[in-house]
């Protein structure tokens, strides 16, 4: 006796996905962007910061190497200095808020599940970049 082949049942000529699905479902493009967020702002924290607190925190003021002053106004008003600045305080902000929140999912906290959840801790992380972007532009005018 040979074993049949079950396959879900056919819906408008199409074959049912195994999870219900009709084959019409569409990335959830914002969720990908706060998992790229989140990867990037990982790597920035796991790389970028130590090296930068190395440099700027330890050894500069040990006077092994020259480090960056803020009374020097022709260094913190270089537009690609105050990239470096936004990517290296903004975006491990993501890393930050997508790691709280799934933290509080694993937890079990059913509000962290929520579109105010999302807000909140998203939002917050998008106000320290206005912040952040405000604070380089305000405090040094861009020069070349």
């Amino acid at each position: 006796m040979s074993e049949e082949l079950h396959l879900p049942a056919r819906r408008g000529g199409r074959r049912e996905a195994a999870g219900g699905d009709n084959g019409t479902s569409r990335p959830a493009l914002a969720h990908l962007f706060w998992w790229f967020m989140f990867a990037q702002g990982g790597v920035i924290a796991a790389i970028l910061l130590p090296v930068h607190i190395l440099f700027q925190g330890i050894l500069g003021p040990l006077g092994l190497v020259r480090v960056v002053s803020l009374h020097n106004p022709n260094i913190i008003g270089n537009p690609i200095v105050k990239l470096y600045l936004l990517v290296l305080i903004a975006v491990p902000f993501f890393h930050f808020a997508h790691r709280l929140r799934y933290l509080l999912v694993d937890f079990g906290v059913p509000a962290a599940k929520s579109l105010l959840a999302q807000v909140v801790f998203y939002g917050g992380a998008v106000l320290v970049i206005i912040l952040t972007i405000y604070v380089l532009l305000t405090t040094a005018p861009i020069s070349f």
